[in-house]
């Protein structure tokens, strides 16, 4: 049976109250946020069985000559910013060291790979790079408006202001699911029907994904 506020202690009540409101406006601010995520999430999930049309990706190949071999990977990774008009923040890079191979049905070394991804949400690219080379093969690619919001929910742009966005969105969610159990325990119903509920969907969502193999 719901209990008002108003039957509640007074330090009670109040907090129960103010908690509401945060509640309340914690949903507001993040409801733009939960329909870009959860409309993106039911295309990507349901686009083999409703025949929808992932976002296209335009992809091209080019190559580009440097002024002279960059000493180093961070090197190669700042002259891509520079080119590219984007902060070094935006770029992942990686050295794939020297590894075993064959050539001519010979044992030799292969030489190590440099690799700069400039991350984008609509565009980015991907380098690959030979130390000592003049130049680098360059993969470029553009997105369409559909594959360009898949990027953004899967926090794929590489932008820290959209990665601490959804940071923020997911910490409103836990806060969201937290409040709402307390207020719902305080003033709708029993606390154990409330714990059953909150471990039924819980387990029900780790069987889901045990068996999503």
């Amino acid at each position: 049976m719901a209990v008002p506020t108003e039957n509640l202690p007074r330090s009670r009540g109040g907090f129960l109250l103010f908690l509401r409101k945060v509640h309340a406006w914690v949903g507001v601010t993040g409801a733009s946020l939960g329909l870009l995520f959860g409309l993106t999430g039911f295309l990507m999930s349901h686009r083999s069985t409703l025949k929808i049309q992932a976002g296209q990706v335009d992809e091209r190949k080019v190559q580009i000559e440097l002024e002279q071999p960059p000493a180093t990977i961070e090197a190669l990774a700042e002259g891509l910013a520079v080119r590219f008009g984007v902060p070094l923040t935006r770029l992942r890079w990686r050295v794939q060291a020297p590894r075993p191979a064959r050539f001519g049905g010979q044992a030799v070394t292969a030489a190590p790979v440099w690799t700069v991804q400039v991350m984008g949400t609509a565009h980015f690219a991907r380098a690959t790079y030979l130390p000592w080379n003049r130049t680098v093969d360059l993969e470029q690619s553009d997105a369409s408006l559909l594959a360009a919001l898949q990027r953004l929910h899967r926090v794929e742009s590489g932008q820290a202001g959209w990665i601490l966005l959804a940071d923020a969105f997911v910490g409103s969610l836990i806060f969201m699911f937290l409040s709402g159990t307390l207020i719902w325990t305080r003033l709708a119903g029993p606390r154990l029907l409330s714990l059953a509920l909150a471990l039924g969907g819980a387990l029900t969502a780790a069987l889901i994904a045990s068996r999503a193999w």
